[in-house]
């Protein structure tokens, strides 16, 4: 899939999470989502590599599977104008570390990688190194353990794979998604995903909040 088409694909992209209440009584609601794109802008000043200008020559930023009443969303590639504010966040989950455990912890691209978006209401980052053997990759920051997880070989391939979740990608965005909307204490627990794309996704059976 082209720059092009992974735009159209993620605008035309839509669907519904049926999910339960977290602490209620067996009462259950129906989500509807879709991907909310911005307007791109200039991409001469991008790094060749990772796809980056593809990408933004087609979208300046995307919230995936947003849900407009809450404004909750699973994951944001930011524009690039967001990047040294992301960056600047990220750096600090790792302020604290002393030399020996940045050794230890962080991988060797880390002083130079782009920050490119974040899970929402997570800590967690989206990133992409710009040297060595990953460059052009994008590769998840858990703030939880300090994991570095690569996802996609660019950030085409890994757009392109939210537009599909499976039952372990549905479990991953559901520890972060709650949907409230005027009254924090109602929060909603994603059980299925059905979408326009032919995709049924389900927690199995054991898995809670």
């Amino acid at each position: 899939m082209n720059a092009l088409q992974l735009r159209d694909a993620m605008l035309s992209h839509r669907g519904t999470f049926r999910c339960s209440r977290i602490q209620g009584k067996d009462e259950s609601k129906v989500v509807e989502f879709s991907h909310s794109l911005t307007p791109p802008t200039e991409v001469d000043h991008l790094p060749e590599i990772g796809k980056l200008k593809d990408f933004y020559a087609v979208v300046g930023s995307v919230e995936f599977y947003l849900d407009p009443r809450s404004g909750d969303s699973a994951r944001y590639i930011a524009s690039p104008a967001q990047w040294p504010e992301l960056h600047q966040e990220f750096s600090g989950w790792l302020s604290h570390l002393d030399e020996s455990e940045r050794d230890e912890y962080l991988p060797d691209w880390i002083d130079s990688c782009l920050v490119l978006g974040e899970e929402p209401h997570s800590g967690n980052y989206i990133l992409m190194p710009t040297e060595g053997s990953e460059a052009g990759s994008i590769v998840h920051f858990e703030h939880d353990g300090f994991e570095f997880i690569r996802q996609a070989s660019d950030i085409l391939q890994y757009a392109e794979a939210l537009l599909d979740l499976n039952d372990s990608g549905l479990a991953y965005i559901a520890t972060h998604m709650r949907f409230v909307e005027d009254d924090y204490t109602v929060q909603w627990w994603i059980q299925e995903l059905r979408d326009n794309r032919g995709n049924i996704a389900k927690l199995s059976t054991g898995q809670k909040h």
